[in-house]
């Protein structure tokens, strides 16, 4: 009967191990993607025209595991677009319509994971004088807390205050005081401290090269 009372021992455990087994995180791998990003998150391409094809660039595909591990995918992952305008096969992006101005979101996916890289097309002149705009509600030498949407603008074909904010890459020189989304969103911080300083910039990765435009300099109140 020695076999029965340490089988009653066990019989609390029985749950609990039932109740993990049910877990759907339970059997997962270390070397299952746990999330999946692209650079460079935005780009701005030219369009094709009679005479010249349009741009061809390179976009690479990074999954993270659930072990922490970096892996490049961009040989492996699905990609597409969701405009005939632009091409992608294997992180290659290829535009191959004659317009500009066409906003084009290329995906790329694998383990489930997926992520995206925003893509406006140009004709003529590139794009230059990136400018950073921020609301008219804001005073630079005394910013409060809260949430503050930027725009980026630029010069494209001759046509000044050309919107590309989706089309950029935001950053923050002072994370401490603001952080900055993919979308030009400004959160200035209430845990920072009065009288530090920060600035707002937008990158675009414009035909091989870029343009940069910083903000003013914002003092938290």
């Amino acid at each position: 009967m020695i076999w029965l009372r340490r089988a009653a021992r066990l019989l609390p455990v029985f749950p609990l191990v039932f109740f993990c087994l049910s877990c759907s995180d339970f059997w997962v791998s270390e070397s299952s993607i746990q999330s999946i990003s692209v650079t460079p998150i935005s780009m701005i391409l030219k369009a094709a025209s009679s005479s010249t094809a349009g741009d061809t660039e390179s976009i690479t595909a990074t999954a993270l595991t659930v072990g922490g591990a970096n892996q490049d995918v961009t040989s492996t992952a699905n990609w597409s677009s969701n405009n005939s305008a632009v091409t992608v096969s294997k992180g290659t992006v290829t535009v191959v319509g004659t317009s500009g101005n066409v906003g084009v979101t290329v995906t790329a996916s694998e383990g489930g994971q997926s992520a995206t890289c925003s893509i406006l097309t140009y004709t003529g002149a590139a794009p230059t004088a990136l400018t950073v705009t921020y609301p008219t509600s804001i005073n630079p030498a005394s910013v409060s807390t809260g949430v503050y949407a930027f725009s980026a603008t630029a010069t494209i074909n001759g046509i000044t205050n050309q919107v590309i904010t989706p089309y950029v890459t935001w950053g923050s020189s002072n994370t401490s005081a603001a952080t900055v989304n993919s979308s030009g969103q400004v959160t200035v911080l209430g845990t920072a401290v009065a009288g530090t300083t920060f600035t707002i910039t937008a990158t675009a990765n414009v035909s091989g090269s870029s343009v940069t435009g910083t903000s003013t300099t914002f003092t938290i109140l």
